[in-house]
Order: C-alpha cells, then structure tokens, then sequence
C-alpha cells in the first residue's frame, strides 16, 4: 500500500514536472500561430489592397477636374465668327461675328450663380432629394448602405442611394448605369469633389446642371419654362414644383401631367415643413394653392430674336465634339461652356455661300413641286474641295422655325442611289487597275431568279443595251455594268475603301439585329446600287466627292477652325485632316468620266451651269423612287443635295433629276456672283485641270481594245471612240471582237448554205449566256453580236466566214473570261430575285434621258 502510495506520488510529481515543461511550448506555439495568421492577413489585405488601388487606377476615373471647369459659374456669351474675305480666289480675310445674340438651343439653359438662386429653391431640393446633404461628406452613408441592399433583392435595383454630390457627377459625366463599378467611382468622385468645392458650390452646379423637362437644364431655365419668370420672383408652391420634377421629369411634369405634378409638390412641401424648412402656416397656405403656368417664354430665346443659322447649329454640334476630344471634357461640360463660356468660335463659313443656299432653300418657286401635294424636304452642302472646309449648309428647305432642328444634311441616312457608284465601285477599280476608262462588260441580266422568268437587277429606263464601256455605263448609270465592276473588284475591297478611306461610318460592317439576324452592308446591292441598311448622310457624300475635284485627297470635313477661350487662349485647334486615297490620274479619270454624267447623260437636261465653268457630278435614285441624289462639283466647289420626304413616300410626278435641278439652282447663283467681273486668272480657274500623264487613245468601243479596219465595219458605224488613259492603263491589244461575217441580206443573221443573198458585215464575238424564253428580256444588241455558244444553232447548215488579211479569225479559244455569269454571283441576296421595296435590294432608277449627245467622249 504504501509503496503503491509512494509509486503514485512519483508518478504525480513525474506528471507535474512534465505539465510544466509543456507549458512554455504550447503558448510559443499558439504565438507562432497567432503571427501567421496575421501575416497572412497582413498579406492579403496588401494584395486585396493593391488589386483594389489597381482597379481604382485603371477602371475607376476619380478625376473631378472636368467638373471644376464648371464651377467658375460665369454666364458669358459665346462669340461666333466667320472670315470676311477680301481676297476671294485665297478665302483671306478679317473675322466678322455672325450671331450678336446670346446662342440659343433645343436645349433651354441658363446659368445662375448661387446667390440669385433663391434660399426657398435650395431648401426645396434638399429636403426631397438629401436631407443630410449639409452634414456628409459627399456620401450619405446610412442611404449607400440601405441601397446596397436593395440592389442584391428581386426588383430592388432602382432603389435611390445618391446624394445631391453625386448626382451632380452623374449629371456631368453623363455616367447612370447601373452597375458596381459605376457607383464606386460615383463613390470616391464624390468623396474627391467635397474636398476641392464647398457646399454652395457643388449645389451651384447641381441647379444649373439638372433635367427639369420641357428641354430645360437648370433651374433658371425651368423658371422661364414655366412660369415666365426670374429665380428671385419664384414663390413657395412654384419653388416646390419644380423640385418635385427631379425624379421623374415626364412624369411630375405640371404641363405634360399636372395632376402628378400637385402630388409630388404636396411630398416636397412636406418634407419641408417636416425638416424645419417651412413654418406649419406657410405649410397649410402653399398645400392647396393652385400652380399658374405662363408657357409663353418656354422658347428659352429673347422675344423677337431670330434662330440660327442652320449652319450655327452645325457648328455648336461639333464645337461640343471638339471641346469633349481635345478637352476630355464631357458632353454636359462641352455644352455648358458652349452656352455660358463666353468661348470665341471661330467658323469656316463663307457668308455669301450661305446667304444664296438660304435664299434658294426658303423659296418653293426654285424646287420642283405638284400642285396641291405635300412637298418634299431637301438638304444641301458644299464644301471647298482643297480643305474639306464647310462653306455652307442647310439641313431642310423653307424658312427655319427653331434652334437644333433635325437636320437632313447631317443628320439622317438616306439610301445614295447610283450616286455611291463612284465612290464605292468605279473610283477603287480603276485605282486598282480592274477597269480603265474603255472597259466592256456586257449589259445583260446577271441573274433571273429562282423561276427563271425575273431578271435582277433592272435598269430605268427599262431594258438592256449589251455590250457598254464604263463611261457610258457612268453617264447612263446602267445598274448591270456597276454590279459586274463590282464582282470583278470585290465586296471586300470596295467596303474597306468607302468606310475606312473615304470614312463613311454610315456603312455597316455587321449588326446582330435581337432576332439573331446580321445585318451588313457588304454585299452586292447596297455597294453596287446604293441600297444600304441605314444610306448616308449629305454631309459624308459631299466629303467623299472632293477627292475627284482636289486630285485624290479626302478631307475631313469641318465646320470650326478653332475656338479660344473667355481670355483669348486658344483651347481647340482644328487642323485638316486629310489622306491621299487615290491618284491624281484616277481623279483626273473619273472626273472626265462624270463630266459625260452631265454633258450628255442623265443629269444633262437639269444643268445650266456649265455654260458659266465645267461641271461633273453623279446622280442618284432609289429603286422605289423615294431618295434623289446629286453629288456635283466645279473647279471651285462640290455641292450634295438629296431631296425627299421624311418618311419613306414615293416621289411620283416628280421630275427624277429633281435634286440636280436643286443643286443648279444655288450653284448658279453662287458662280455667277463669284466669276462677275472676274480677272483672267479667276477665269482660267472655270475649267478642270487634269494631270500631264493622261493621254488620249483611239478604242473599239465594244471590247475597248485599239481599233482595226474591221471595227470600222461594224454596221452601227459608231465602234470607235476615244478615251482618257494613264500610260499604265491605256489599251495596247488590238480589237478581237469583231469578225467578219457573212450574213443573209433579208435577216441580217450569220448566213447558212441556204441563203441565196449576202453581204459581209462585222459583228461583235461574244460569249452571252442565254436568255431565258420567260423572262421577257430583250437585248437591244443581239442582231449585231456573233455569239460563238449559239453559232451552230442559228440555222441549219454550215455558218459562212470570211477571213482576209484585215479580218478578224473566229477563236474558241478567246472567250471573255471577265464576264460575270450566274455561277459567279454567289451573294443570296442577288442570286435570289429580291422582292420590290424591301430595303435590301434599293438600287439606282436614274432615267429616262433625253437629247443624248451622238458623241458621248469629252475631248
């Protein structure tokens, strides 16, 4: 027993002994446990840390500088001028002012400085729109947590969280999505701008920068609107109900929805009373007082004044541009400094281009009309070739009514017909070297659909003429031999040209509709015919144009020269912008060409003007006769003009040269004032220059190949022609085409054994596909050409040939390979027959012409 005692004692002792020297171990273990753990926090939260200022840094701009700009609050006039040239023929001159008015817009905005906003005004805000907006810092904590929960339930997303601070950031940047990202920046923005701007003036930006409907920005605009008067006349029921307006701006309006407008200023005169505001009997006096309108100064414009120009219209739009890119400002501040920046705008207008384009516009005696219809609307630009400077322009006929109208000369998109022709198909094939100016395709058909029996695409006049050279296809704006450049040319080519050289963002590379459908315009008829998705604006015709009239440079087109701020400092510099995008010989080409489009072709009946100076231009008409076009240009100037009605509505009855009866109304104006009393060196100017390279050659006009005798057999008598080529381009084989043939005196057809009376003629070798029997086509040609396919079967018998020494063999083996058959359109569009009217198969129905000249060459 007792040495069991004795044994446990030691074992007691043994344990205690033990326990004691674990003691030591388990707590240095626990510490280095401990350490680790907070390491392991401290990393984390570095990297979170880090990744957090790096997603700050790059995805979140916490700049405020844009909104500083904002809070000078001067409201000065902006200046606009244009150059008042003493020297013409060099546009030199002195700046001369253009508006002495404050600049008006469809936007109704008028600067306030705090101290004439009434206190009642702000009071009003507050209370409704954040109550601890005097206590935050820029953030209502209590509210971004409460919202932030909203936004994570089912339908809580709209939930508002914003100060008065941040909503003046959201005014400015134009930035309400909703998302994370949007309103942490929108977070730190806040917190950033409490720092550098007191209370007065943030709430100074917020009044002046808010919606309040009724295209009214800032409260002393929403005062006009409604109630004709000044901040400092405003009662208490008139301050509550344009502060009941913020929310929801259509909804609370006391003019679209009055009875909405009573409730929300009933809340707002509440939260006042409820927030110390306003006393229980002011409360009680304004609650059931009626709200007067005086809707007769909501114009925002000094009575009496007159509206701008369209062309000042024009040049706010892409001041605000200018000052957005070169600035980095945002569109609200770009507008507020256009308006109350006292800013001095500097414009390219020339007066006198402007002052006839607004004196043809809004007289209905110079447009083409049907009696007792609704007329058409009509735009026009014309722009100086050598700088892409806008002299002119209008963006609808009659007298202007308003400020910041739709214009239809920048504005909207309309199908360009045949006049994107030129730019789109025979202006990069002949840089590329696909066509030169003698180059034959045949005028046939290049599909007839699925039944055989509907020929694509058509003509107007109706009908096809067979084999045509590019020029007279240009002059005569023949659909067929437009497609058939373009298919040799290629899709691909033609659309990187038109949207990446000539910068015609109107051209849609591919849009996914929400159906699923990809909508493009890189196909054979919006390319070829000019039947886009959306069509172009005048504006980016007119641009595209100069580059045949200055020697193949685009310009990009501009309204401003430059703008300097309340100080004189220049602020924006808009230098031209330009690319080389073809040579001067393929100007000098073209231009020859669309100088016949004139002379001779489809717009010859409309033009006068080139008894003054030479002219060339292209015109343009959709297939259902509800967009026409006339791109044309002179040595001094390039003029576009579409004419037709807001909707699509057919232009029936009118003459289909209508927009270049419009374009020569103003240009002759224009022109005759500029070449009155002019000296020789103005008048040498009145004719096109053309580059030393080109030269003239003699060619058979039906394979465009240097003529033999044989082409001068032909029965027509017309086969030889002369045409303007480069060196590189010029024809240097001789005619194939045309064999001499014997053919039945009666008939006329390749003789057989069976004919007792010929004749020797020659006819023009060609490889036609066949005509379907149903289709009903006729080629106007077909008893002059020889086709080989078909030889044997004209007649029975053998087909007599002769060949002399002048005389052209018969060779199977030199088949045209350039001519487009069925198998080689493989767009669906036109391989299947399109439907008339759909958007899709828009193509070009200039015609008919009158008075052709015999000789269609320009000498």
């Amino acid at each position: 027993m007792k040495n069991n005692i004795k044994g446990g004692a030691r074992i007691s002792r043994k344990m205690k002994r033990r326990a004691d020297n674990t003691r030591p171990g388990c707590f240095s273990k626990f510490l280095s446990f401990l350490f680790t753990l907070l390491l392991i926090m401290l990393i984390t939260g570095t990297i979170v840390g880090a990744a957090f200022a790096l997603y700050l840094k790059s995805f979140v701009n916490v700049s405020v500088d844009d909104i500083l700009l904002l809070s000078s609050g001067q409201d000065l006039t902006t200046r606009i001028y244009y150059m008042d040239y003493s020297d013409r023929a060099n546009r030199i001159g002195d700046a001369v002012e253009i508006e002495d008015q404050s600049l008006s817009a469809s936007e109704n905005r008028i600067w306030a400085s705090y101290d004439q906003i009434p206190k009642t005004l702000v009071d009003a805000f507050v209370a409704i729109e954040d109550k601890r907006f005097n206590e935050h810092k820029g953030v209502d904590w209590f509210r971004t947590i409460s919202a932030t929960a909203y936004f994570f339930l089912p339908g809580g997303g709209n939930y508002g969280g914003s100060t008065i601070t941040q909503q003046v950031i959201k005014n400015v940047t134009g930035n309400d999505e909703v998302t994370i990202q949007r309103k942490v920046q929108e977070i730190f923005m806040a917190l950033n701008l409490e720092k550098k701007l007191d209370k007065t003036e943030i709430m100074e930006i917020y009044l002046n920068t808010i919606y309040l409907s009724q295209h009214s920005y800032g409260v002393a605009a929403a005062a006009q609107t409604y109630f004709g008067k000044e901040l400092s006349d405003l009662t208490l029921v008139e301050c509550a109900a344009i502060a009941g307006i913020t929310q929801y701006p259509t909804k609370w309006d006391p003019v679209q929805n009055p009875d909405n407008n009573v409730e929300r200023r009933r809340v707002v005169l509440t939260a006042m009373r409820d927030q110390g505001y306003i006393s229980e009997e002011e409360y009680q006096a304004a609650y059931n007082e009626e709200l007067v309108l005086n809707l007769n100064s909501s114009t925002g414009t000094t009575s009496g004044s007159s509206y701008n120009s369209w062309y000042t219209d024009q040049v706010i739009t892409d001041s605000v541009q200018l000052l957005q890119e070169q600035l980095g400002v945002s569109k609200t501040v770009a507008t507020s400094m256009i308006y109350t920046g006292g800013l001095q705008i500097y414009t390219l207008m020339d007066p006198e281009i402007q002052s006839a384009l607004e004196n043809v516009f809004s007289d209905d005696s110079r447009f083409p009309r049907i009696s007792g219809a609704l007329q058409p609307k009509c735009a026009m630009v014309i722009m100086d070739p050598n700088t892409g400077d806008v002299l002119g322009l209008v963006g609808d006929r009659g007298v202007k009514s308003g400020d910041r109208l739709q214009s239809y000369a920048t504005q909207t998109q309309r199908s360009p017909g045949s006049s994107i022709k030129p730019l789109s198909v025979y202006a990069p094939a002949l840089e590329s070297g696909v066509i030169n100016y003698a180059t034959v395709f045949d005028d046939t058909p290049l599909n007839y659909g699925e039944d055989g029996k509907t020929p694509w695409p058509s003509n107007a006049p109706v009908g096809y003429g067979g084999l045509t050279t590019i020029h007279d296809a240009i002059a005569r704006s023949v659909n067929t031999i437009s497609l058939r450049t373009l298919s040799k040319l290629g899709v691909e080519q033609s659309f990187d040209f038109v949207k990446n050289k000539l910068h015609m963002d109107s051209f849609v590379e591919g849009i996914t509709t929400e159906s699923g459908t990809v909508i493009s315009d890189m196909n054979l008829s919006s390319l070829g015919l000019g039947g886009m998705t959306y069509g172009v604006t005048v504006l980016e015709m007119t641009a595209a144009y100069c580059m045949f009239d200055n020697g193949g440079v685009y310009y990009k087109p501009r309204t401003v020269l430059k703008i300097l701020d309340s100080e004189g400092n220049v602020i924006v510099d808009n230098k031209a912008e330009s690319n080389t995008v073809i040579s001067e010989s393929t100007a000098g080409i073209m231009t020859k060409m669309l100088s016949e489009v004139v002379e001779s072709g489809t717009a010859a009946r409309a033009i006068t003007l080139d008894s003054l100076c030479n002219v060339a231009g292209k015109t343009g008409t959709t297939n259902t006769d509800i967009d026409k076009w006339f791109v044309g240009y002179t040595p001094f100037y390039v003029g576009g003009v579409w004419f037709g009605y807001e909707w699509n509505k057919s232009l029936t009855g009118f003459p289909f040269d209508a927009a270049a009866r419009v374009w020569n109304e103003v240009m002759v104006d224009i022109h005759e004032k500029l070449l009155e009393n002019a000296d020789d060196e103005l008048n040498n100017k009145k004719y096109f220059t053309y580059p030393s390279d080109l030269v003239t050659v003699k060619y058979c006009k039906y394979c465009g190949k240097l003529t033999t005798d044989t082409c001068n057999q032909d029965p027509r008598g017309d086969a030889v022609e002369t045409g303007w080529f480069t060196t590189s381009n010029k024809p240097t084989e001789k005619c194939d085409c045309h064999v001499v043939v014997e053919v039945c005196t009666e008939s006329g057809k390749p003789a057989t054994t069976g004919c007792t009376s010929t004749k020797k003629v020659a006819l023009v070798r060609t490889n036609r596909e066949a005509i379907p029997e149903d289709s009903g086509v006729t080629v106007s040609d077909s008893e002059y050409i020889y086709n080989e396919k078909d030889k044997c079967d004209l007649h029975s018998g053998d087909v007599k040939n002769n060949v002399g020494d002048k005389d052209q063999i018969i060779n199977d083996d030199s088949k045209d390979k350039d001519l487009l058959t069925d198998d080689d359109n493989t767009s669906e569009k036109e391989t299947n027959t399109p439907e008339k009217g759909t958007d899709e198969t828009k193509q070009n129905t200039d015609g008919p012409i009158d008075n052709l000249k015999s000789d269609p060459n320009d000498q």
